[in-house]
């Protein structure tokens, strides 16, 4: 990464679903400058839907979405099994 270049970098986990509770995916969204974390913060999702406004919103910022795609593909094979 070139010095003082800004990236986003998203790291993903779903949750499989307990006794009373969802399935759920999880996304860390960790901000650079550089070589430098500046944020992170969690973004929770329990349907396919606000997970892809979520993917939208990145894709049209111009990041590397394929984590998401990734994580999108899993989620949904995890709800599938959970309906």
């Amino acid at each position: 990464m070139a010095q003082g270049e800004h990236q986003v970098k998203f790291e993903t986990s779903v949750a499989e679903p307990e006794e009373d509770k969802p399935p759920r995916l999880f996304v860390w969204v960790r901000q650079f400058q550089g070589d430098e974390e500046l944020t992170g913060r969690y973004e929770v999702f329990g349907d396919l839907a606000s997970f892809d406004e979520f993917i939208a919103r990145y894709e049209a910022a111009g990041e590397d979405i394929s984590t998401l795609r990734t994580a999108r593909e899993s989620f949904a094979d995890t709800l599938e099994r959970e309906a």
